[in-house]
C-alpha cells in the first residue's frame, strides 16, 4: 500500500515531459517536414503522417515508455561523457619524442552526437560515435530489455530479425562517408539494460545503399500522396501498428 505524503513518482513524470519537451524543441523545432533517420525501414505511412503532414500524434507514448526511453538515454549519456573525458586525457598527454608525436598521429579520436543531413533524401538525423584511428568507423549504441536480448542473443534467437537498426546505421553511413571521404566499418554496440551485459554486432557496409534506397523509395511513394497499406511496407509488421503514435490517424484495417 502506497503511503507516502508526497508524489515523487508524479514529480519525476513531469520532469520527464519537461525533458521530452526541451529534445523536441533542440532537435526538431522548424524542421519537422524532415525524416528522421531513425525512423528508416519503417512504415512508410507513419512517416508520412509524422513528415508530411506533420499532424500531432494520436497515441502518444505512455509514462512507463517514457521512463524506459530515459533510462536509455542515460546510458548514452555515460558513454558520450566517458569518449569526451578520453579524448581530453589523450589531447593533454605530454609529447617529448618524434615516435611519441608519431603515435600520436595515429591514436583513436571520438565524435559523439552529432547531427547529419542528407539533404537530396530529406533525412536527417544524430548519429552516436563516430571513430578516428586512420580509418573511420561507426558505432550506434542500442540499449535494450532482456527479452529482446535473448531474441537476438539467445539460443533461439528470432527467426524474423528487424533490419531498422541497420538501416538507420546505413543511413548514417551515407552522410559519414561523404563528410570523411571513407568509411571503414558500422557496428551496433547493444547494452542490456537489465544486468548491464555488452555484445558488438558488426554491420555490413552494404546496408548504407539499402538504406539509400529505402529513403528514395519513401521520397517517391510519399510525392503521389498518403501511400495504401501494403504490408510489409505499411506496416511492416503488423503488431506495429498497436504501438503506433498515429493509429488513430491510421486506421489500419483490423
Amino acid at each position: 500500500m502506497n503511503n507516502s505524503p508526497i508524489d515523487i513518482e508524479g514529480i519525476y513524470n513531469d520532469y520527464l515531459d519537461k525533458k521530452q519537451e526541451e529534445n523536441r524543441l533542440n532537435r526538431y523545432s522548424g524542421k519537422e517536414n524532415w525524416y528522421h533517420a531513425s525512423g528508416a525501414g519503417g512504415c512508410s505511412r507513419k512517416l508520412y503522417f509524422e513528415s508530411v503532414e506533420q499532424v500531432e500524434p494520436s497515441n502518444p507514448i505512455d509514462v512507463k515508455t517514457k521512463r524506459l526511453l530515459r533510462l536509455g538515454n542515460v546510458v548514452h549519456d555515460d558513454f558520450e561523457k566517458a569518449l569526451t573525458h578520453y579524448n581530453r586525457d589523450n589531447s593533454n598527454r605530454d609529447i617529448s619524442s618524434d615516435k611519441e608525436k608519431e603515435n600520436k598521429e595515429k591514436e583513436i579520436k571520438f565524435h559523439t552526437e552529432q547531427e547529419i543531413t542528407i539533404d537530396e533524401l530529406n533525412v536527417r538525423g544524430f548519429y552516436d560515435i563516430v571513430v578516428e584511428c586512420g580509418e573511420v568507423y561507426l558505432y550506434d549504441l542500442k540499449t535494450c530489455g532482456g527479452y529482446s536480448w535473448k531474441m537476438k542473443f539467445g539460443r533461439k534467437p528470432s527467426f524474423n530479425p528487424s533490419i531498422h537498426y541497420e538501416l538507420q546505421l546505413g543511413t548514417y553511413g551515407y552522410a559519414l562517408r561523404e563528410q570523411f571521404g571513407r568509411l571503414d566499418g558500422m557496428f551496433l554496440y547493444y547494452y542490456n539494460k537489465d544486468n548491464s551485459m555488452m555484445r558488438v554486432v558488426s554491420v555490413p557496409l552494404t546496408y548504407i545503399s539499402r538504406a539509400y534506397l529505402y529513403w528514395k523509395n519513401v521520397n517517391d511513394e510519399h510525392k503521389q500522396g498518403l501511400p495504401p497499406f501494403r504490408k510489409g511496407v505499411s506496416p511492416v509488421q503488423d503488431w506495429q501498428c498497436n504501438y503506433c503514435q498515429f493509429l488513430d490517424h491510421c486506421n489500419p484495417p483490423r
